[in-house]
């Protein structure tokens, strides 16, 4: 029994010396770098929520024609500027169409411009008395619906010319193509996605926010947002919403993130929830060796290892919470 606490007792000087791990005897006095004295004070607790990566904007590409897609230049991933064509559909329907509304409109003309000349005549020989009241009234009356025949073939003609536009379906703003739901030589149909675009800003962390921690928030405020893959940044807030949801009553919270962020991806964010009393060291000041977690401790005799148990980070992980194995005015070595 003596020779093991004799061992562990040299093991136990080893360690508080800093240096070699193997056994010494000597307990030489180190000359300790900065120190920090540990303290009570009230520390921030913070509560994770979840959340999702999402563009600031957003669009599906979709078409108001049926029509057969002639060409879609674009991949997922493709960079695109704002007015690059995305999209053309076939327009050999609205070919036909509009040479049928272009030869009723000449057509049109025609019987308007004679309806005219005729109201003219019976208006001449009316006023010299040639011909009755209703002859003059009944050329006026033709002249009436030819010009409406007119307008009526000009605004079918428009209506073509607008399908026409439809034809050539342009990027909204500069992005990026995030989806692709078809192919060259699909039927495209009014309201079927073809294309997904996302723009370039940066990115939100849309946080679900239970409502009595969302009221405590503010715009401008920041929070430590982490993604599955192992992004972290710390957002800003942009936005909270004006009242909770009314199916699943968070809040909705969203963060400004980095631009180069995935969209789509699950997010965690730690949002404030109360304050508690504890103690709270730098995290640069913690030991790990293995599963065990300790500081350097600044003794009468130098500096010894202490073993202590941890509890959350924070301040952006900056500093950590102490449940055990430190008191109020130790003094720790950084």
């Amino acid at each position: 029994m003596i020779r093991r606490l004799a061992l562990a007792s040299l093991t136990l000087g080893a360690l508080a010396c800093g240096g070699d791990e193997s056994p010494s005897t000597d307990q030489t006095p180190v000359a300790p770098g900065a120190t920090f004295t540990v303290q009570a004070e009230q520390l921030t607790a913070t509560m994770p929520v979840e959340g999702t990566v999402a563009a600031r904007h957003r669009t599906e590409i979709t078409t108001r024609m049926m029509a057969r897609i002639t060409s879609l230049p674009v991949e997922v991933g493709t960079r695109v500027s704002a007015g690059q064509v995305l999209v053309r559909l076939g327009t050999e329907d609205i070919a036909a169409n509009r040479a049928k509304a272009e030869a009723a409109v000449i057509a049109s003309q025609a019987a308007a411009d004679e309806a005219r000349r005729h109201a003219a005549r019976m208006d001449t020989l009316f006023a010299q008395d040639v011909v009755a009241q209703a002859q003059r009234d009944q050329a006026r009356l033709g002249l009436a619906q030819a010009e409406s025949q007119l307008a009526l073939a000009n605004a079918t003609l428009r209506e073509v010319e607008t399908a026409a536009s439809y034809s050539t379906i342009q990027a909204p703003f500069a992005g990026a193509v995030v989806a692709r739901y078809a192919d060259p030589g699909d039927v495209a149909a009014p309201g079927m996605p073809i294309l997904v675009v996302e723009d370039n800003e940066p990115r939100d962390a849309v946080l679900s926010v239970p409502a009595d921690l969302a009221a405590g928030l503010r715009r401008g405020m920041t929070l430590r947002v982490t993604t599955v893959d192992g992004r972290t940044a710390q957002a800003p807030i942009r936005a909270i919403s004006g009242g909770a949801d009314p199916m699943t009553r968070p809040v909705e919270v969203r963060a400004e993130l980095p631009a180069d962020w995935p969209t789509g991806v699950s997010a965690t964010g730690l949002v404030p929830a109360g304050t508690f009393d504890g103690v709270a060291i730098p995290s640069s000041a913690v030991i790990r060796r293995g599963q065990l977690t300790g500081v350097k401790v600044l003794t009468d005799d130098g500096v010894a290892v202490r073993w202590i148990r941890l509890g959350r980070t924070l301040d952006n992980d900056q500093r950590v919470q102490v449940l055990s194995g430190l008191e109020p005015g130790d003094r720790i070595v950084l």
